[in-house]
């Protein structure tokens, strides 16, 4: 799998826990805060997650380029 799928996600999830822990410190209890904490995830994870993922590659040197490529298919 591709570390941008792998990052897309983790940053998504970190974003809407850290979210949704505010919310409930903050005494707002209920399923509205769930749902913005969710739509902050995505509307920040997603963006944040490719940056992320170009940002290591870019800062790597011993990043192999081929990894980024799509693998040919094979015969069965």
């Amino acid at each position: 799998m591709r570390l941008r799928y792998y990052m897309i996600v983790l940053t998504t999830l970190c974003v809407a826990g850290a979210a949704i822990t505010a919310a409930l410190a903050m005494g707002f209890v209920g399923w509205p805060a769930f749902a913005v904490s969710g739509a902050t995830g995505l509307i920040v994870g997603v963006p944040g997650g490719i940056w992320l993922a170009r940002r290591i590659k870019k800062d790597d040197p011993a990043w192999n380029q081929r990894r980024d490529e799509p693998r040919p298919l094979r015969d069965a």
